[in-house]
């Protein structure tokens, strides 16, 4: 099995096409962050709450390299 220090990162490439897929589910996550602070969680659905969260987690694989599974 490989420790954390001999997996390898991802190659360029595959980051920046992450980087770049990922950038749509930020801006939905800002735009959670604002209804919520303005008009409470009644208009967020679950789905753009997952969706943002998986945006976030890709953009955190496409800046650190590391492969997640």
């Amino acid at each position: 099995m490989d420790t954390p220090e001999t997996k390898s990162k991802l190659p360029l490439h595959i980051r920046v096409l992450l980087g770049i897929a990922g950038l749509p589910s930020i801006v939905l996550a800002y735009m959670l962050i604002v209804t919520f602070m303005s008009e409470g969680g009644n208009g967020i659905s679950a789905f753009e709450v997952i969706y943002s969260a998986v945006g976030v987690f890709a953009l955190y694989v496409a800046i650190t390299g590391k492969r997640p599974f």
